[in-house]
């Protein structure tokens, strides 16, 4: 039996926003990237009505936003957003570790366990993504709650783009694992305050790098528009190196 087009056309819409979203989060396609969509659809081989729903269900996400002179861009996250989004996956996620610890097994320990090894040995940046990813889902995923997972899952893919451009540039280090193993030694304990206190001090230290972070970046950009323009080039000279003022 064929299926009806409408259902190809959904399941279609489906294919491109997966694989547009995974080359988000993964950093393939940059923040600020400009999205055509008949460079997608000739690319994916599809008309463009699937590419505009694929696109619709990201700009849902978080993940592209849909400028009326650019059209479609991935999302550039600024200090402001990054703030936003941390402050509310410290609710969601605090409450998540707090249902889920009454319900981690020694079974569910050693698994989690053994992906903060895994997450150690790489040097991957995108593995050691979906390593973090997997980590936290798994554990929140003790909580029974669907809809409780599925909004800590749409806030943390919307966070994926500044995660693998912090983590491309500075691994995260011995503090980031010992952070994991704390919150996983409270919910082993059946301390559910504790494992709510390591949630939150996780969060907030990983909201701290990444902001101080995007702060570098958007200097570092600043500063090369300014040697880049027609003022910055004279001030300088052609040839001639920036000027350097010492501090008295």
């Amino acid at each position: 039996m064929r299926r009806s087009p409408i259902l190809e056309r959904e399941t279609t819409a489906k294919v491109v926003a997966e694989r547009l979203r995974e080359e988000i989060q993964s950093g393939i396609l940059a923040p600020g990237t400009r999205l055509r969509q008949n460079d997608i659809a000739g690319r994916f081989r599809v008309s463009t009505t699937p590419v505009r729903e694929a696109f619709a269900q990201l700009q849902a996400e978080g993940l592209i936003r849909v400028d009326p002179h650019r059209g479609a861009v991935v999302f550039h996250p600024t200090v402001s957003d990054l703030i936003q989004a941390y402050e509310i996956r410290e609710v969601l996620e605090s409450l998540a570790v707090r249902l889920a610890t009454p319900n981690v097994t020694r079974e569910i320990g050693r698994s989690l366990f053994d992906v903060i090894d895994r997450m150690d040995r790489t040097t991957d940046p995108r593995r050691w993504l979906r390593l973090n990813d997997g980590f936290h889902l798994q554990l929140y995923a003790c909580a029974d709650r669907p809809q409780l997972s599925m909004l800590i899952t749409n806030l943390r893919d919307a966070s994926a783009p500044y995660i693998h451009m912090f983590v491309s540039s500075t691994k995260p280090g011995d503090q980031s694992s010992a952070e994991h193993r704390q919150i996983l030694d409270a919910c082993l304990a059946g301390d559910v305050a504790a494992a709510q206190n390591a949630v939150q001090i996780h969060l907030r230290h990983a909201s701290r790098e990444l902001e101080q972070y995007l702060g570098r970046e958007a200097e570092a950009e600043t500063t090369g528009r300014t040697s880049r323009s027609p003022q910055g080039r004279r001030a300088n000279g052609p040839n001639r190196q920036p000027r350097v003022v010492s501090s008295q």
